[in-house]
């Protein structure tokens, strides 16, 4: 979003709206447990005790331990095999891992929620299809099979890295000159429509823009089909068909099941809200109000922030697993679908993009949501963006806000030094879309940016040196989560168009991009004092690996299986 996720594509929901001791006897290994020992013994020990023969804690000292004993879901004690077992009970459960690895459950940075309603939309993207023409036959082939008052729905398309004539009106009404069609690009910045589904959704060469988006016309004044922002996806969302609410909620979990799958235990949504704001939060308050098997945090827009005031919302805990933390707004749009905004035009274009907002406005939307307490997170993409972000930042926060409030960049893609020494002098930190470097590293390099800009490109070790706290994310539904995955393309920063590597300096070490998708990003979601690392007091959120990825070599990490998920020391994701 980020380039997709910030569609806010919540129309979908029109339908409805230590204290620490030392445990008597035990070595000083043993890091003891987060109540006095005696109450432990009194309580009856542990409840479960996990044996694995790696466990890498990801606190500060980076230690490895054997055993980990867990009581009401928080550790109790984590240290040597023999010690830990001391622990056991006659109720105590011990659950071996055998040769596995076990890591703090993953944090999953920056999704969206709001995609789960896309989930059985038509896949038309690169890893999927071969080329522009091959979307288009699978869009004339769904056209031919739609019912009365049917529509093609087709995601995931990107012209950056698929080879062929682009999408626009007129090659759409070619292949479907009845039935309404809205393809939108990956990145969740750019859609596509025919004659059929303007006609519908009652946009005419003399509507104007919406706010913060476009409706693209061609040099006659006529609309060219392509669509900049989710403000201009509106009129069309609002006549296509869309999932009945109970439909939704299963299509949300079924994301969040995929995420356990991976070995996350914790997602952080950064577009609560959308474009009908209440709606998605009625949603998430209905799923997470079950047992939704993931811990989950996020931002609410900034776009409905006054019905947010007026709803007395505050960050913090909403239900037992859910809490708002944020506000997130949108500087520009998407490199990739040329809509982020640059310093310099991209390649052999005058464009450089353009900000959703004015400088003003941006400054606006931070000092409002500063002031109100709430962490906000701007998607910025372009190096110009960037830039007017850092600005707004300087002038409308203060320096103890911003270190209590940790404000951070989203995506934060084209950086240079000057500018990581601007965000660690402001006490703000990057989150990076890595997959940006794996799966568009050559389409910035060698079509979009050029050497020089594109080697600038998710700098996660410059960041590093320069003192700031990053994470990784998979902006899902713009990549796929898969958290193994991100900490292999910061590692490597592989391409995966053609081979080879994107500016290897950049490359970070295997623990940086572990901690990038566990301690870090817990930190950046204001949920470090509950998980991300495996110590006294925290939650025991946990996956099991079937290796080791401090141990294999960079390029297997992403192929390493998931044994198991665990929440609160609950199994969640058993393969």
């Amino acid at each position: 979003m980020c380039n997709a996720c910030d569609t806010r594509f919540m129309s979908f929901m029109r339908a409805y709206q230590g204290r620490r001791g030392v445990i008597g006897g035990m070595a000083a290994s043993l890091v003891a447990a987060a109540v006095p020992a005696g109450e432990v013994l009194a309580q009856g020990m542990a409840e479960r005790i996990f044996l694995a023969r790696a466990i890498h804690t990801v606190d500060d000292a980076q230690r490895s331990v054997q055993a980990v004993a867990v009581r009401g879901g928080r550790i109790v004690a984590l240290g040597a095999r023999d010690e830990v077992l001391g622990l056991r009970g006659a109720r105590t459960e011990v659950v071996d891992f055998g040769d596995a690895t076990v890591l703090p459950g993953f944090v999953e940075p920056h999704m969206h929620s709001n995609f789960a309603g896309l989930r059985p939309w038509l896949d038309v993207g690169p890893f999927t299809t071969a080329d522009m023409d091959a979307a288009r036959g699978k869009i004339r082939a769904a056209a031919a099979q739609a019912g009365p008052g049917g529509w093609v729905q087709a995601k995931m398309l990107d012209p950056s890295i698929m080879q062929g004539r682009p999408f626009d009106r007129a090659s759409l009404d070619d292949v479907s000159p009845e039935v309404p069609v809205f393809a939108l690009e990956a990145n969740g910045h750019v859609a596509y429509v025919n004659s059929k589904a303007i006609a519908l959704a009652g946009v005419s060469r003399d509507t104007p823009d919406p706010p913060q988006a476009r409706f693209v016309r061609d040099a006659g004044g006529a609309l060219s089909g392509r669509l900049e922002e989710p403000n201009a996806f509106q009129p069309f969302v609002s006549v296509m068909p869309s999932p009945a609410p109970a439909e939704l909620a299963a299509l949300l979990r079924a994301d969040l099941d995929d995420a356990s799958a991976k070995g996350c235990t914790t997602l952080h949504d950064c577009g609560i809200g959308g474009l009908f704001g209440e709606g998605d939060l009625a949603l998430l308050d209905a799923v997470m109000a079950g047992d939704p098997g993931v811990r989950y945090a996020g931002f609410l827009v900034s776009t409905h922030f006054e019905t947010w005031a007026k709803l007395g919302l505050r960050p913090g805990e909403r239900s037992r697993r859910f809490t708002l933390n944020g506000i997130k707004a949108w500087a520009d749009g998407s490199n990739q679908g040329l809509t982020g905004y640059q310093r310099e035009p991209y390649l052999g274009t005058t464009n450089r993009g353009a900000l959703n907002y004015t400088p003003a406005e941006i400054e606006q939307v931070i000092r409002q949501a500063h002031d109100a307490g709430w962490q906000i997170g701007v998607h910025a993409n372009g190096d110009a963006a960037i830039d007017v972000v850092l600005e707004a930042f300087e002038r409308a926060t203060d320096a103890e806000g911003r270190r209590r409030l940790r404000h951070r960049i989203e995506h934060c893609s084209i950086l240079d030094t000057g500018q990581i020494a601007r965000m660690a002098r402001l006490g703000i930190s990057p989150s990076f879309l890595i997959g940006h470097v794996h799966f568009w590293g050559r389409a910035f390099r060698d079509r979009l940016l050029g050497p020089e800009r594109a080697d600038r490109l998710d700098p996660c070790r410059s960041a590093l040196a320069g003192g700031l706290r990053i994470s990784l994310h998979s902006d899902y539904n713009v990549t796929p989560v898969d958290p193994l995955r991100c900490i292999e393309n910061a590692v490597l920063r592989d391409m995966h168009e053609g081979g080879g590597v994107l500016n290897p300096n950049e490359r970070i070490s295997v623990m940086h991009g572990i901690r990038a998708m566990t301690i870090d990003a817990a930190w950046q979601c204001h949920l470090d004092h509950l998980c991300g690392s495996l110590e006294v007091g925290k939650a025991a959120d946990m996956v099991v690996l079937e290796r080791d990825p401090l141990a294999v070599r960079a390029d297997e990490i992403r192929k390493i299986p998931i044994r198991s998920t665990w929440l609160d020391g609950e199994r969640r994701f058993s393969a």
